[in-house]
């Protein structure tokens, strides 16, 4: 059985407020026109307690996605951003909303409903989940502290940055630590100092 697509236009023209795309049998501007406007169950609410929306965020990722872009590049322009600490509505069908809050939760609520648009699967992801509970892991740069010198906690003070992935929700956040130098690094201060120690 040949898979479904939605009509371009019925993506890059609507909007998640007033079309109904949960329904996977709509598939053309004109059945959305037959069917008429089909508020989201939010739209009031929304219109008094302006919050962000991961479904209209989700809308925009799907659109881009239509105009060429892939899924995951998206999702990566989008964790980027600086409102992710910020709440949003989020609803799996539809019908009920509750306001979500964490990184993690926004982008696991977004790819949901761009996928649920694209008539993707919306179970499957492209972002990287924990084995625990299958939340969004998220990736944390981390500053290492190069301990190069000839003596315990002695060196250069050179640093090494380095990105870890972890569930916000099972893993404690990660943060950098102490590193031996690297092997070669350490043969060349051994060369240095015999070298010096000859030269005084």
């Amino acid at each position: 059985m040949e898979k479904a697509e939605r009509e371009k236009d019925l993506i890059l023209k609507g909007s998640p407020c007033d079309v109904n795309y949960f329904d996977r049998n709509l598939l053309t501007i004109q059945q959305a026109v037959a069917k008429g406007r089909t508020y989201c169950s939010n739209f009031k609410v929304c219109e008094t307690k302006i919050t962000y929306c991961s479904m209209r965020s989700g809308f925009e990722i799907a659109q881009n996605v239509v105009k060429g872009s892939t899924l995951e590049k998206e999702l990566g322009d989008f964790s980027e951003a600086d409102f992710l600490k910020e709440e949003c509505w989020n609803s799996r069908e539809g019908k009920k909303f509750d306001l979500v809050k964490g990184k993690a939760k926004w982008l696991d609520a977004v790819e949901r409903f761009a996928r649920i648009v694209l008539l993707m699967n919306p179970s499957e992801s492209v972002l990287p989940r924990c084995e625990k509970c299958y939340g969004v892991k998220l990736t944390e740069t981390v500053i290492d502290s190069v301990h190069d010198g000839s003596f315990p906690l002695s060196g250069s003070g050179r640093t090494k940055r380095r990105d870890v992935k972890y569930c916000p929700e099972c893993d404690p956040k990660p943060r950098g630590g102490i590193i031996k130098g690297d092997p070669a690094d350490e043969e060349d201060l051994r060369i240095i100092t015999k070298f010096r120690d000859q030269n005084r």
